[in-house]
């Protein structure tokens, strides 16, 4: 009897963890537009550090980063406004059905994972202000900088798969094992090798959180 109700205590525990794990997936999902514009940026600078031994092409990845950061703010932006309409729609339901006494705090309350979306975003972006506080301080000289923000991105990746889904687990200790490798052998290439593996990670990522949400 008692070992009845273990397991029925574990399945629930094991349910209620899952209930959970979608939820937070439908928000992150919200980023995924994020994680492509980050993506497709960092492959693009790559790219560019390729050409860049042919022609001079700094500004073209100056201007591929401002676009990112554009693109990302608008989505941020867009964000906000879904997730207040979202939150009023749910709080007029509510008060509907509740005889008119639930008020749109709850709608926040009640708001599972994170809350709104957008605050998934503010450790990624402490994080590339850190980085970049550090490179412009001169703490991190420009050939260790890419290693950084790899092993940086590799650390998100892991923290977020162990809320989301083993493989993003996997994917950020390739990435961790690849910036090492990189950074003990081939530092002289990992401004072009890391940045577009890290861009093709972060695409991958995207696709991987668009998949489970379906």
């Amino acid at each position: 009897m008692q070992n009845s109700k273990q397991t029925d205590l574990a399945n629930t525990n094991r349910q209620d963890l899952e209930n959970k794990r979608k939820s937070w997936i439908g928000q992150a999902n919200a980023l995924i537009p994020l994680l492509f514009i980050w993506g497709a940026e960092w492959i693009f600078s790559a790219l560019v550090d390729v050409a860049i031994y042919w022609r001079d092409l700094d500004w073209l990845k100056q201007a591929a980063f401002i676009t990112a950061v554009v693109a990302s703010l608008i989505q941020i932006w867009s964000l906000r406004k879904e997730f207040r309409a979202d939150s009023a729609e749910g709080a007029r339901e509510r008060s509907a059905g509740s005889g008119g006494h639930a008020g749109a705090g709850s709608s926040a309350a009640e708001h599972s994972g994170w809350g709104h979306p957008a605050l998934l975003v503010l450790p990624g972006a402490m994080l590339i202000a850190a980085v970049a506080l550090l490179e412009a301080i001169g703490a991190v000289s420009p050939l260790f900088a890419p290693v950084l923000r790899a092993f940086i991105l590799a650390i998100g990746f892991v923290q977020v798969g162990l809320l989301l889904g083993r493989p993003l687990v996997y994917l950020g200790l390739w990435l961790f094992a690849l910036s090492a490798l990189m950074g003990v052998w081939y530092l002289g290439y990992s401004g072009v090798v890391l940045e577009g593996m890290g861009g093709i990670s972060l695409i991958l990522s995207g696709y991987m959180l668009r998949v489970w949400g379906r």
